[in-house]
């Protein structure tokens, strides 16, 4: 079975710890997920603020995870993982990273170019733009009434799927790292930089360092892969680059 583990302001700064006691206790497939949430003076849906409530009207809740933090979770996660994991154990973060170092479509909805796919369904039958997207204004209808393929294909579901490419800030559109991260999912799109034409992603820098910290490594999973070699052989070349360090720093 997979792990789903919430990353939040009481764990982020323990990853070594949290993803160690997942591989040795609980099992070797997991997923992160970083618990970003937001409340308004208006509040819907319990406390929490609709993606819909303008950046000035709601302020993140002090749960969750916060961008630097984020990503220095992840690269020590990663850290350990590319030294001694590969092939054991299955980080959801690290497969997906690496479809996007083979020039492959994400498979995860947050870092694909456009979403939309990834609906919610409640009890009752009414089905929802997406599970992060359970709100009254985002309700697509109920299967009762329409059917699951016609709800799926309405035109507004389709357009806010290609509203996560169409309104990605100038900065992510130029980013190095854009091929990776494609914005992050549009709920969180919430960080307001002056320098920017639309919100940026809350963990945009947590992203950019993670993808940033990766790249030589996943680099090489991605040619050993294209090579017909085991993505594995990176934790033997990855030693020796660490022998290599060790020694100039010994010089």
């Amino acid at each position: 079975f997979n792990a789903m583990v919430c990353i939040h302001a009481g764990n982020q700064h323990i990853p070594l710890e949290v993803y160690r006691f997942i591989r040795d206790h609980v099992s070797p497939f997991m997923q992160f997920i970083p618990v970003i949430e937001r409340h308004g003076a208006e509040e819907v849906g319990g406390r929490l603020a609709s993606p819909d409530i303008p950046i000035e009207e709601a302020a993140v809740d002090g749960f969750s995870a916060s961008p630097k933090p984020f990503g220095r979770f992840l690269c020590a996660i990663f850290d350990e993982w590319v030294r001694r994991d590969v092939g054991r154990v299955f980080v959801q973060q690290f497969d997906v990273a690496l479809e996007a170092w083979l020039g492959m479509p994400s498979t995860l909805c947050s870092h694909a170019a456009t979403c939309g796919r990834a609906l919610a369904l409640e009890h009752n039958g009414d089905l929802y733009a997406c599970d992060h997207y359970v709100f009254p204004e985002y309700r697509l209808g109920n299967i009762h009434d329409m059917s699951l393929w016609e709800l799926a294909r309405l035109e507004r579901q389709r357009a806010l799927g290609e509203q996560k490419r169409d309104r990605l800030p100038a900065a992510c559109r130029m980013c190095s790292v854009r091929f990776a991260c494609q914005g992050g999912c549009p709920k969180d799109r919430f960080r307001s930089v002056k320098s920017d034409d639309l919100p940026r992603h809350w963990l945009c820098e947590g992203y950019k360092m993670f993808f940033t910290h990766i790249d030589a490594a996943m680099s090489f999973m991605a040619k050993e892969l294209m090579r017909g070699r085991p993505p594995a052989n990176v934790m033997a070349w990855i030693r020796e680059q660490d022998r290599k360090l060790s020694g100039k720093s010994a010089k």
